[in-house]
């Protein structure tokens, strides 16, 4: 729709936005990068330029528009968004509802508001614009992101969201629109402002490569939904800059054999799993499913010795971002207690790994003939190996890993990826990665997933698809095999039906445990 189309209107937008000498303040403090606070109009600069409109709609009947707007929007469909990064409902875009009360919402943002912004900040605009409502409900959210996705010459400019919320939401609520500050790298580091949401009011800011933003947590569960319409209005844009490099994790080969090393494992992994045949028993249920998951694995005096440790006040934890990544903390492994100490050389050490081959197969004894392929789903078959193939054939195992404390509001993301690697040639043969974890500390609802967050789950890259998704349990040792670096894994944030609960991850990951000898 142009900035022409005109149509008769049930409410109008506040009278302040055809101020004409208002506009032209507005516009030297944007282009200036000053503050402007004027009557129902607000305007800050950090961490990012944005703005707050409060009773953008103005006439008597507002209410009654307001409640015809918002009983339009319910009957229309909501899809349900639910990932890494989000979850929420949202519709379709608006653009082709032909609703009296939706079409009066839409000519006001694409009419009245783009046309005073262009007037306002100077911002050339195109005629492309999305727009969406969203449905917040208790324990829903959007995690950091920064908005801008865009091509090489046009894409979002600016974001907006008008509030349809009840009258007395308040910020115990939740559901806020946080702002963050970011570091040298841009990268997001720290929650600058949190902007509460408020019936009437449009919020703006303009989409760079700085405006990283979230829709905080949904609170309350009986107050009702964080209901609004939000989108973006396109326009030309800058190149976007280079994202952040994260190195591969330093990884470590296993700690020579020492006679302590089998006092170690005898004192601590509950006897069954060091048996033969049940060796054998998981590593045939492994290499069928890629996944298994051993109960009761510390023999319990030693595992309760541990989650006496992690509850103590000796380890130093450590908060790991950035927030478009991940949020929660890992262990300093130099203030480890010694129980923690002992698991950290426990699963360095070779008689470990080798343990770990056993259970799973990825150990050289299960190769067969080079013209054939292995039993091992995951091998190919085995190929005449370039120089550069056999120089890497020679190196050992190794692994890496962080022990991790999990509360509320914590998460990681999908593209937190160990197995990061974009640079290798795509027709190379990738190692896959053997991934390690187990919970301490955690109070299960015996769901089979749970609704308070904190389960591990495993897709395919650019797909929604749960390939599988670990629900943490005390004392399960879960082993998965990623093959190569189109699997993904995050965290689900943990919600407020947890905000009581901290639990523990011990998670590493073991690499070309293939070239593992075992005799």
């Amino acid at each position: 729709m142009s900035s022409t189309e005109k149509k008769p209107r049930l409410v109008s937008t506040n009278s302040i936005l055809s101020d004409n000498e208002l506009i032209q303040r507005f516009r030297n403090a944007y282009e200036n990068q000053l503050p402007f606070h004027e009557k129902v109009i607000r305007l800050e600069h950090e961490p990012f330029s944005y703005c707050i409109i409060d009773d953008f709609l103005y006439e008597k009947n507002f209410d009654q528009f307001c409640s015809q707007l918002t009983n339009e929007l319910a009957n229309i469909k909501l899809n349900q968004k639910n990932n890494d990064l989000y979850k929420f409902q949202q519709t379709d875009d608006l653009a082709n509802v032909t609703l009296p009360a939706i079409e009066q919402i839409k000519q006001f943002l694409y009419v009245d508001f783009k046309d005073w912004l262009v007037q306002a900040t100077n911002i050339r605009l195109s005629d492309k614009i999305d727009m969406t409502s969203s449905r917040y409900e208790y324990t829903d959210y959007l995690l950091c992101h920064d908005d801008d996705i865009h091509g090489t010459t046009e894409g979002r400019r600016i974001a907006f969201i008008y509030y349809l919320v009840p009258e007395d939401w308040k910020e115990s609520d939740g559901g806020a629109l946080d702002l963050f500050d970011t570091d040298n790298e841009n990268q997001p580091y720290r929650i600058s402002k949190s902007l509460v949401p408020k019936r009437n009011r449009l919020t703006f800011f303009e989409v760079t490569d700085k405006s990283y933003h979230q829709v905080a947590e949904v609170l309350n569960a009986k107050q009702g939904a964080r209901l609004s319409i939000n989108g973006w209005l396109h326009g030309p844009v800058n190149a976007k800059s280079i994202s952040m490099f994260e190195p591969f994790p330093t990884t470590k080969a296993a700690t020579k054999f020492q006679t302590t090393d089998l006092d170690r494992v005898n004192q601590t992994v509950t006897p069954t799993y060091l048996k033969v045949e049940t060796q054998y028993d998981i590593q045939v249920a492994f290499q069928e499913n890629s996944e298994t998951k051993l109960s009761e694995f510390f023999q319990k005096d030693y595992f309760q010795a541990i989650v006496k440790e992690l509850q103590g006040d000796t380890i130093k934890w450590i908060r790991r971002g950035p927030y478009n990544k991940r949020n929660y903390d890992v262990a300093d492994v130099s203030s480890l207690p010694s129980a923690l100490q002992n698991l950290v050389e426990l699963f360095g050490s070779e008689p470990m790994f080798t343990i770990l081959g056993s259970l799973t197969g990825l150990t050289s004894e299960n190769d067969e003939d080079e013209e054939e392929e292995t039993s091992y789903e995951p091998s190919s078959k085995k190929q005449k190996s370039t120089p550069a193939e056999s120089a890497s054939s020679t190196s050992s195992p190794r692994w890496y890993f962080e022990l991790r404390r999990w509360k509320h509001t914590y998460y990681s993301l999908s593209f937190d990826t160990e197995n990061n690697n974009d640079d290798d040639d795509e027709d190379e043969e990738k190692d896959g990665t053997l991934d390690v974890m187990i919970f301490f500390n955690y109070h299960s609802d015996d769901n089979e997933e749970t609704v308070g967050g904190g389960d591990v789950v495993y897709t395919i890259k650019n797909e929604d698809e749960t390939l599988l998704r670990v629900v943490p349990d005390d004392n399960s040792l879960n082993l998965i095999y990623r093959e190569d670096d189109n699997v993904l894994k995050f965290n689900k944030y943990i919600n407020h039906r947890q905000a009581n609960n901290t639990f523990y991850e011990f998670c590493a990951c073991y690499l070309d445990l293939d070239k593992l000898k075992i005799d």
